[in-house]
């Protein structure tokens, strides 16, 4: 079970590094679902050669689909990082300048300019990075904001009914709405983590402690030290079927803005 949700969002480039969800969530969450995918992996045996490029590609939705199916059968040990496309046309109009920061870009895993490029027509670039990392670049962040709506809420549902009984009926969760992630953007461009291990529940709210992490990374340990500080709670009200935060500081109320 999920134990710590980790997110950090840099709102000038759109790029959100994060642990705790997976490749898989990560596509059933979007909306904007890649036509074709090009592998940032010179190297990768997965996908069709791409000539113009020298990089492979993921023709249409059912080879993408396929793609992430694989993924998350852990079929596919090489690096994830690829650029979705919107046309394989404009995909041979490729300066070589823009395939030489392509190539950058999938060699550094960060951006040299833009992240989205005219003739790409993309909506995302994704890297895996190491100790379970991501980061993945949204051209829309409301994206972003479902996948992680879509994360807490089944995580809150398993949590909540993990110790019933077989006999008794499962309670159900109303999903979070994405507006009250949105206003927690602040935030999450310092960096939080969603700390389940240290979840409770108080008479009929379920209480996700939320912590402000310092050091611009999650560690691979999972484990909060005496530098994170903790700045409030997710709730959800059982009785009530509602998501609430609160703040630890009234002070901190500016970062939600």
């Amino acid at each position: 079970m999920t134990k710590m949700i980790y997110i950090h969002i840099d709102t000038t480039s759109n790029a959100v590094l994060s642990r705790g969800i997976s490749p898989l969530e990560f596509y059933h969450g979007i909306v904007h679902q890649p036509n074709n995918l090009l592998l940032l992996d010179p190297s990768s045996d997965y996908g069709e050669y791409e000539t113009h490029t020298g990089l492979k590609i993921l023709r249409g939705n059912e080879g993408v689909k396929q793609y992430f199916d694989e993924l998350a059968r852990n079929r596919i040990s090489e690096d994830i990082k690829w650029i979705d496309f919107n046309d394989s046309a404009l995909l041979k109009e490729l300066t070589p300048l823009e395939i030489s920061e392509l190539l950058y870009f999938g060699h550094m895993k960060t951006h040299l300019h833009s992240p989205f490029f005219y003739k790409l027509q993309n909506n995302f670039v994704y890297f895996d990075l190491k100790d379970e990392l991501s980061r993945v670049y949204y051209r829309y962040l409301d994206e972003y904001y479902r996948i992680l709506a879509d994360k807490l809420t089944r995580t809150v549902l398993e949590k909540i009914n993990d110790r019933r009984s077989f006999f008794r009926k499962a309670t159900p969760v109303e999903k979070l709405d994405i507006s009250l992630l949105r206003e927690m953007k602040g935030l999450f461009q310092e960096g939080v983590v969603f700390c389940f291990q240290s979840a409770h529940t108080e008479g009929q709210d379920y209480k996700i402690p939320i912590y402000l992490i310092e050091d611009g990374s999650f560690r691979k340990n999972e484990e909060l030290t005496k530098d994170d500080m903790l700045v409030g709670h997710l709730i959800y009200q059982q009785d009530r079927r509602q998501w609430q935060v609160t703040y630890e500081d009234k002070d901190l109320l500016f970062l939600t803005n």
